[in-house]
């Protein structure tokens, strides 16, 4: 998986130059709502963590163009039974193929990519995660789209994390990546 991830940005980066120069920074800013998959096996009442991210961002300009972010994303499971939670805390550094429809007034956009995130925190709602052999690197598949109007854009994204987050649960040769839904909103600098 990490060569596909490798491909990708060398693909990435061999293609920026065409698709044109810098349009300018963002901040953007929304809510997470985030699961990991095999979430019926985790023990007690694990359910959707709903968080928050924050970060920058980096587009360019054209039809066809990129996008690179770092933004601070909140993910994991929250649990009514103590210490099985895992709430998890990103830096996630998405790099993306961006499409923009050229519509009057609005632009409408869709874009798809890969993205790394570095753990930053794991809590399991008694304290720090134990330590599992959990990657503090994971690897994501990314694809969103939303509408720029003026200096605002609106964005929905879709994470599908494929770095197994090894969690300590009842069954232990069980895989669980974490799945994620962002709701932002952008304001360019």
């Amino acid at each position: 998986m990490r060569r596909l991830l490798t491909g990708t940005i060398g693909l990435f980066w061999a293609i920026l130059p065409a698709t044109g120069g810098a349009q300018g920074l963002a901040i953007k800013a929304g809510a997470s709502f985030s699961n990991v998959s095999n979430s019926g096996v985790l023990p007690g009442n694990a359910k959707q963590r709903t968080g928050y991210a924050v970060g920058l961002g980096l587009e360019s300009s054209g039809e066809l163009g990129w996008g690179l972010e770092g933004l601070y994303a909140q993910r994991g499971v929250t649990s009514s039974t103590p210490g099985d939670s895992r709430e998890l805390n990103y830096i996630d550094v998405p790099l993306y193929l961006r499409l923009t429809l050229p519509v009057p007034g609005l632009r409408p956009f869709a874009y798809a990519g890969p993205q790394l995130s570095f753990e930053q925190k794991c809590t399991n709602g008694a304290g720090t995660c134990p330590d599992s052999g959990r990657a503090k690197t994971t690897d994501a598949a990314v694809i969103g789209a939303g509408v720029h109007f003026g200096g605002l854009a609106l964005e929905g994204r879709y994470i599908y994390g494929l770095t197994d987050l090894k969690l300590s649960t009842v069954k232990s040769s069980s895989s669980y990546q974490s799945r994620s839904l962002l709701l932002l909103v952008g304001i360019g600098m």
